[in-house]
């Protein structure tokens, strides 16, 4: 039912509007009424209002405000209120002053009035857009401080403090060197540093691309782990671009990795996993492709997995309207690209 209410209100506003209006009108006595419906022109003038109210609530000030283009904002305002004041003063001067009894007014007269008009329906789009924007964007921190704390409260409730678990595996570590054996060693290093970035790098709005870079190959490593020799099991990951002086949110790209290693492998069979990311022109480009295997194939909404909707959801959060992310089969692979738009 919320859904509706705005709808509704905005149709009461103007419904309530032009009765008032046309009433008012009607009594003043500059409209002859035999010589035609004398409200056209009210309800064109109405009509190009509600053109300015909408493009400027509903697209203008959305679509650059996120984009946080300010300049190019203020030009598009200017110039669509210069083209409807001109538009509507022209037909008005040109088509409707027969409607009226008194003498047919001057251009100026009616791009004055139509421009004080417009000017007011102008602020008033503004001041609304503006205000649902801020609610919007509350709404949006308040979603993102549940997950977080969400997160942090699942966390505690497994009564394990981290510290005890570093200790334990750099007890682990020690062993394992003692005993020859450095790929088990080498893997609770970078088990270890998983957890250390997964609990400490994380608090940050943002982290450099590096870290999480390092945090994903940490990944790969660990789970190699489990493959044996043997397995025709491939993972590949290249990088290309400068990535040193890129930030982006933390956790973001470890669900492409966890989907693909979760239903693109296979021990019995070929398994091939491509990873690549490419930093260009304040794009990040990551593409992950799998081969496809049993049980359900790609992204999908599982209550023990990440899910598609989930993900959209955090990058709606995150990179609202700065981000592509396209998934497809083809030719027995499943592909997953995600670009995104960076400040």
């Amino acid at each position: 039912m919320k859904k509706y209410i705005e709808p509704i209100i905005h149709i009461l506003v103007w419904g309530i509007g032009y009765f008032l209006i046309l009433n008012y009108t009607s009594t003043i006595g500059d409209f002859r009424k035999d010589r035609g419906p004398y409200w056209v022109a009210l309800l064109f003038g109405m009509l190009m209002n509600q053109v300015v109210f909408y493009t400027t609530a509903f697209f203008l000030v959305p679509k650059f405000l996120r984009l946080k283009k300010i300049k190019a904002l203020i030009f598009s305002l200017l110039g669509g209120f210069i083209f409807i004041n001109l538009f509507e003063s022209i037909v008005d001067y040109s088509y409707l002053t027969n409607f009226f009894s008194s003498a047919s007014e001057s251009f100026v007269v009616y791009l004055l009035y139509n421009s004080v008009i417009g000017f007011f329906t102008l602020l008033v789009a503004l001041s609304y857009s503006l205000i649902k924007y801020w609610i919007q964007n509350e709404k949006l921190k308040r979603v993102l401080l549940e997950e977080k704390l969400s997160t942090e409260m699942a966390f505690l409730k497994s009564k394990i403090n981290p510290h005890f678990l570093f200790n334990v595996l750099n007890s682990f570590y020690a062993k394992s060197l003692k005993h020859n054996v450095p790929e088990l060693a080498d893997g609770i290093a970078k088990l270890a540093e998983l957890m250390r970035y997964m609990v400490y790098e994380t608090n940050e709005d943002k982290v450099a691309l590096e870290k999480e870079i390092h945090h994903l190959k940490n990944f790969i490593q660990v789970y190699q782990l489990r493959i044996a020799e043997d397995d025709k099991v491939f993972i590949n990951f290249n990088i290309e671009g400068d990535i040193k002086s890129v930030k982006i949110s933390p956790m973001l790209l470890i669900p492409f990795v966890e989907n693909a290693i979760k239903h693109g492998i296979d021990p019995k069979t070929k398994s091939i996993i491509d990873i690549s990311l490419k930093a260009e022109a304040k794009n990040l480009y990551f593409k992950v492709t799998n081969t496809i295997h049993q049980g359900a194939y790609g992204l999908t909404d599982e209550p023990s997995g990440f899910g598609l909707d989930n993900l959209k959801k955090r990058l709606s959060i995150l990179y609202p309207n700065r981000y592509t992310l396209e998934t497809k089969e083809e030719k027995g692979y499943f592909i997953s690209l995600l670009i995104l738009k960076l400040e």
